[in-house]
């Protein structure tokens, strides 16, 4: 029984310090300098997720595009960040509510800088500007683990479909979703985004990493000193901090990628 109980602590011990899971390749990093990612595109400019935010950060001279995704009610990929249009225009509805035709019409609110209403873009509006980055970070949005799965299908669809793999990281703090998607499509790209919510938040994060197997850790540039930065580190994952605009905080930082809304700050 002891003994029994030493192999088992033995194998716990090399699976949590030692092992590596497999992971696919990642093109886009520059282990000289961290990759700068518009946070939503460049929403201090215009308003976020939004083709013309998108086109500001570009603009910018950004490394690459973050956005969010949510699935309309006729099952299309829209980008946008919250569950309902409250937050960014006149009108309350769900977004799962309303078909894309009827997202679309929508006109959102413009900022300080940027007056005229802006639209809400599919996630097939951003194949035009997808030349024009070196990478690009979709978030699923979901508002609880078993919510926002039925995005999995259309995702995936679209990721066949168009052949960005070596452009494309897969995030959510959803861990179930990126798990499926995982045992779905190996070969995706994927970003763990760690969850400060969760009770015991270092093992259970720790836990899911183990399931999902991601390439990336996406974690609050307050919790960069945490030991689970380091531990990801060990097991070969790439650390991607959000969402920083201050530039002392980045200069300081031990990142490979930064989400940021001020992008000519830290640039």
């Amino acid at each position: 029984m002891i003994y029994i109980l030493v192999l088992l602590v033995g194998y716990l011990i090399y699976l949590i310090f030692f092992w590596q899971w497999k992971k696919n390749c990642q093109p886009f990093y520059n282990d000289e300098s961290a990759l700068i990612m518009g946070h939503r595109g460049s929403p201090t400019i215009v308003t976020e997720n939004t083709l013309p935010s998108f086109q500001k950060a570009i603009d910018q001279g950004v490394d690459g595009l973050e956005f969010d995704i949510r699935l309309s009610k006729d099952k299309q990929i829209v980008i946008f960040h919250d569950s309902n249009l409250e937050r960014l225009s006149e009108r309350s509805e769900k977004i799962e509510d309303l078909s894309l035709s009827e997202l679309q019409s929508v006109e959102l609110h413009g900022t300080e800088d940027q007056m005229q209403g802006v639209y809400i873009p599919s996630l097939n509006d951003m194949l035009v500007l997808l030349g024009y980055t070196k990478v690009i970070n979709i978030e699923i949005k979901s508002d609880g683990l078993f919510k926002g799965h039925e995005i999995i299908d259309p995702l995936l669809t679209f990721l066949d479909k168009h052949g960005i793999d070596d452009k494309c990281i897969i995030s959510s703090f959803n861990p179930l979703i990126l798990m499926k998607i995982r045992l779905a499509r190996p070969e995706t790209i994927i970003g763990f985004l760690y969850n400060r919510k969760r009770f015991f938040h270092g093992w259970d994060n720790m836990i899911w990493m183990f399931r999902v197997q991601p390439e990336n850790l996406h974690i609050h540039y307050s919790m960069l000193s945490h030991w689970i930065v380091k531990w990801a580190r060990n097991k070969g994952m790439r650390i991607n901090s959000y969402t920083i605009n201050d530039k002392k905080v980045f200069d300081n930082a031990d990142i490979d990628g930064v989400f940021t809304d001020n992008i000519e700050y830290l640039k």
